[in-house]
């Protein structure tokens, strides 16, 4: 039989505390990232306090970007912050042998990635800013679901000036996210084109699209699908078009589904 083992005991306590706003849930699940299966309560709040216990400044811990967050209340009142959010489930409680150990829900590691990939933006902006390439090599071997959100942010932020800097990224990371990093690189360099497309775009006649609009939505569908495309030789389905106003009759003047290039259709 084997040996018991003396589990360190804890007591919750959040202290009559009813809720907590989502600033501090959020500065307090960034604080237990750097202890999720290696530290507990104490240490936490520890570091939120801005403590300069020899221990946490051995471990590095003051370098957590909430560090001191929380350094003008006490130790105690921060403590039963933790201990809300643990009775809130967005951290539990984990053994490693006898110790009590913090680590994400999925309720607030749901929270703790976006937050996490929000500051990764911010970084990685400031370092193609300041030409610090080298700023990639912190991301890699990061967790994937970071890395992931963090990449469709960057896709979604219309930020062409990150080219470089992901072009540097994907130097040195392995094929699927290479692959992710290409596909976001692809949708930057788009931007550009698309915009001097659009400025360049004619003014749409409000009366054409009046004209149009007043067509039955069915009438207009089976129009779409009904545009001869000279480079397919098929009947295709019109996309991206603008209606314009010629001579009494209207002009779609888009693109063929298929094959992507222009094509027109009169409507008398």
């Amino acid at each position: 039989m084997g040996k018991k083992v003396n589990r360190v005991q804890y007591e919750l306590n959040a202290n009559g505390i009813k809720s907590l706003p989502m600033n501090e849930i959020k500065i307090l699940l960034r604080g237990a990232d750097d202890l999720i299966m290696s530290g507990g309560r104490a240490m936490l709040a520890k570091i939120l306090a801005g403590s300069r216990e020899k221990k946490l400044l051995e471990l590095e811990l003051n370098y957590s970007p909430v560090y001191g967050a929380f350094k003008d209340i006490t130790q105690k009142e921060i403590l039963a912050k933790i201990d809300w959010m643990i009775l809130h489930h967005y951290l539990a409680i984990e053994y490693d042998y006898r110790l009590p150990l913090l680590v994400y829900t999925d309720k607030g590691w749901e929270i703790e990635r976006e937050t996490y990939a929000d500051e990764l933006f911010d970084k990685l902006i400031d370092a193609a800013k300041n030409g610090q390439y080298e700023f990639v090599e912190l991301l890699k071997d990061r967790n994937r679901g970071i890395i992931l959100l963090l990449l469709d942010k960057i896709a979604d932020s219309s930020k062409k000036e990150l080219v470089t800097i992901l072009n540097a990224w994907q130097m040195i990371e392995n094929k699927k996210i290479r692959t992710r990093i290409q596909e976001v690189i692809d949708v930057l360099e788009k931007i550009e084109d698309t915009l001097e497309q659009t400025q360049n775009q004619e003014v749409i006649s409000f009366s054409a699209n009046k004209k149009w609009l007043s067509l039955p939505e069915e009438t207009r569908r089976k129009l779409e699908r009904n545009v001869w495309c000279g480079s397919c030789r098929d009947v295709a389905k019109i996309e991206n078009y603008v209606v314009k106003e010629s001579s009494n009759q209207l002009l779609l003047q888009g693109i063929c589904h298929k094959c992507g290039k222009e094509v027109k259709r009169v409507i008398d």
